[in-house]
């Protein structure tokens, strides 16, 4: 299994999970309008399409690399798609408005990764265009981190009990990951995890 691509896993949890991370729309709609071309990638079930489409966004598709997770969307009609891995995300370069990325990073354990994918979603936005980010600095109970691989520089994973092998990031990690991008907004939320735990998490919005 490709540990940055963990699909059995959220394939065999599809219909358990209830994803956490609040939208908030106020914080986004300050960037973008209502005819925005959004791409929610790792957008699960779909939940945060949902929330656009009830708040009259009318240009929003979701995808996801789990088809059990996509299917749970499609049983609510909701515009998802499933794709293998981003490498094949049938979008062309500098079409998209916004990308949201909701508890996408915490599941790419690796620097490699994470910025293999922001890449390529770097090059799908339009040139101005925004990418919204909600997800984990470090957490206050560090026994549980280690390094990927020994690797002094990507630190923060853990396994859960589950098996999924997940991570939390140094804030100067994710403003490497972001060098291509100027950061507008951030903040920091309290939220509980897809497992019930509480959790500091940030969000973030940063222009093209």
């Amino acid at each position: 299994m490709d540990i940055n691509n963990q699909t059995n896993y959220w394939d065999k949890v599809a219909d358990q999970k209830v994803f956490t991370h609040p939208l908030d729309l106020p914080f986004l709609q300050q960037h973008i309008g209502k005819d925005a071309a959004i791409l929610d990638y790792g957008c699960g079930y779909g939940r945060i399409v949902a929330e656009l489409l009830a708040a009259d966004y009318t240009n929003v598709t979701g995808f996801d690399t789990s088809e059990k997770l996509v299917q749970r969307g499609l049983d609510q009609q909701l515009p998802l798609q499933h794709v293998e891995n981003v490498d094949v995300l049938p979008l062309s370069e500098a079409t998209i408005d916004a990308v949201l990325l909701f508890a996408v990073l915490t599941c790419i354990p690796t620097n490699a990764g994470q910025q293999h994918l922001i890449d390529i979603l770097y090059d799908k936005l339009r040139p101005g265009g925004i990418i919204y980010i909600s997800d984990y600095y470090l957490q206050a109970n560090t026994d549980r981190y280690t390094w990927y691989e020994g690797d002094k520089d990507n630190y923060g994973v853990f396994t859960l009990p589950e098996g999924a092998t997940l991570r939390h990031h140094p804030r100067e990690w994710i403003q490497t990951l972001l060098k291509r991008f100027t950061i507008l907004d951030e903040q920091i939320i309290s939220v509980k995890t897809m497992n019930g735990n509480p959790a500091e998490i940030f969000q973030l919005i940063a222009r093209k």
